[in-house]
């Protein structure tokens, strides 16, 4: 019943007794869909970068106070043992970062392939648009 309504309505959207019409104005609001999934991906790719630069920069702080504690001293009392603190805590982000780094390839790549498929359906509706 749901693909009937929406048939119906795309005819009557489309303002055209033809089929193609009806046809070519599905596939334009699919391609409407995709391309703000595509707008979502793109804007969750740079707050995944943004994430990493956030991380990176944990770690070079973390990084820096284990290489010297005196700077480390300077921000907190240290007591014996905390430079194992340290090293776990480096380790800890230095795992996330790579989860992340890893999480931001695959969006890459499915922005990359989201990108052709819109494209493939783009030339699709170009089809329509000539009849």
């Amino acid at each position: 019943m749901d693909n009937l309504v929406r048939l119906l309505e795309l005819a009557y959207s489309s303002g055209s007794v033809y089929i193609s019409d009806v046809v070519r104005l599905g596939f334009v609001r699919e391609v409407q869909e995709e391309e703000s999934w595509i707008s979502f991906l793109r804007s969750w790719c740079v707050y995944v970068e943004d994430r990493l630069t956030y991380l990176d920069a944990v770690i070079s702080e973390l990084e820096l106070c284990a290489n010297y504690m005196s700077v480390a001293q300077v921000l907190v009392q240290l007591r014996d043992g905390d430079n194992v603190i340290f090293a776990d805590a480096i380790m800890y982000f230095k795992v996330i970062r790579d989860f992340e780094a890893d999480k931001l390839a695959k969006l890459h790549l499915f922005l990359q392939i989201s990108t052709m498929h819109v494209a493939l359906r783009r030339e699709f509706v170009g089809r329509f648009t000539g009849l």
